[in-house]
């Protein structure tokens, strides 16, 4: 699950035409704070346990490999934690994005507009909620 986690950061910058600059990512997983901290410092060859450097078919480098780099690069990002499963809405979003991601490994679909509906269906109940 921590490798799914860094990927879903991986695919969250990856989405952007350029980053927001002081943008903030929240995780659920301290270790994964952990990792992109330490890589933030610097650290982008720590890489978490098991996690398979081998040559890619469909990319030059591996994804946490390149989100490492990315990372390393940007020290105006922020990297938080927050609670899992305690009803921050920004999190569950997350997290159904995480179990998609998930899926798409096993199985083949068009992720990207699955994941924009979730994410829109998210900030319209987020600004809903938020003007009441």
């Amino acid at each position: 699950m921590l490798v799914d986690e860094l990927r879903a950061v991986d695919y969250l910058l990856t989405g952007f035409d350029e980053v927001p600059a002081g943008m903030a990512v929240l995780l659920d997983s301290l270790t994964a704070v952990r990792y992109l901290h330490r890589w933030q410092a610097g650290e982008t060859d720590a890489m978490p346990v098991g996690y398979s450097l081998r040559q890619r078919r469909w990319s030059d480098k591996p994804t946490l490999v390149r989100l490492a780099e990315q990372v390393a690069h940007r020290p105006d990002l922020t990297f938080a934690h927050v609670k899992g499963h305690s009803g921050h809405a920004l999190n569950e979003a997350a997290d159904g994005l995480s179990h998609m991601a998930r899926r798409r490994r096993e199985e083949s679909f068009d992720l990207r507009p699955r994941a924009h509906a979730l994410v829109d269906a998210f900030l319209r109940d987020w600004h809903a909620n938020a003007t009441v």
